[in-house]
């Protein structure tokens, strides 16, 4: 019986200081039938020669926004399914597998992964990990009010979701890419599942290195608030649905703070943007 191929493509821009852990745990998969793209925005920190070094052989170049480069990875990958993956990210030895099967399995068009935060030690990186156990657990997979987003896509689901992405979006948006993306997929198939366990994330550790993060994505949000994203949008960016539920006080607290520290340097960035297109 054939197996089926995956893809996995990420997007990478002076990532040198993470993609070597991304890297080596996609090397040690139990699931061999695997191939990885790279598409970089023209690193100068070492980030390709990294790549390199662990037998990337596609790497590719999109000097557009981070959306228009999951599209070109998307575009030159030859997978059955595509796994958007991040270059801070850490998969699970066996989530590629379980991934497959699942779908298989289940007839799931895209997987929801489930995410933990890689080695938190100081408190922001607590507070993301508190936040992340409260969303997996609530489960709210609509695309208008929840925040878990699909990365493990059916490639023919995921060519016809980006296809009626316009370009001009895919070309200026970065920070609300996989959530553009997920209304595209969502508005033809609603085979959402979700595997536990799936990969771990390098998260920010300080009040600085969040600013400097959030504060970008807001910046590259602007394009995104035009047009059919925008009512989506808005009613994404409130506080987590199931809040104080089940029990869950300690992670909602979390998760209120963690969505001021984010939101504040998002605003800002977006409003800078946005003022300065006029």
């Amino acid at each position: 019986m054939r197996q089926a191929k995956v893809s996995i493509s990420i997007p990478t821009y002076n990532s040198a200081i993470f993609l070597k852990k991304c890297l080596e745990a996609i090397a040690q998969q139990s699931y061999a039938n695997i191939e990885v793209n790279i598409v970089d925005g023209e690193s100068h920190d070492g980030t390709v020669a990294i790549a390199r070094e662990h037998g990337v052989k596609n790497i590719f170049t999109c000097k557009d926004a981070l959306l228009s480069a999951r599209f070109e990875g998307v575009w030159h990958s030859k997978g059955d399914f595509v796994l958007l993956l991040d270059s801070d990210q850490i998969l699970n030895k066996s989530a590629i597998a379980r991934a497959v099967q699942l779908c298989e399995k289940e007839d799931f068009d895209m997987l929801v992964l489930e995410e933990g935060v890689y080695n938190p030690q100081s408190f922001i990186e607590r507070l993301f990990q508190q936040d992340r156990k409260l969303i997996h657990q609530v489960k709210d997979f609509s695309p208008f009010t929840g925040v878990v987003l699909p990365r493990f896509y059916r490639k023919s689901l995921l060519l016809k979701a980006m296809k009626n992405i316009p370009e001009e979006t895919r070309k200026a948006v970065g920070g609300q890419d996989h959530a553009i993306i997920y209304f595209e997929a969502w508005n033809i198939s609603q085979k959402v599942g979700f595997l536990p366990d799936a990969v771990l994330h390098i998260e920010p550790n300080s009040l600085k290195t969040i600013w400097k993060k959030f504060y970008r994505w807001g910046g590259t949000s602007v394009g995104a608030r035009y047009g059919k994203y925008d009512e989506m949008l808005n009613k994404k960016e409130r506080f987590r649905t199931g809040l104080f539920k089940k029990g869950l006080m300690r992670e909602s607290l979390a998760s209120i703070l963690l969505l001021i520290l984010k939101g504040v340097p998002y605003k800002l960035g977006y409003y800078r943007a946005k003022l300065s297109t006029k």
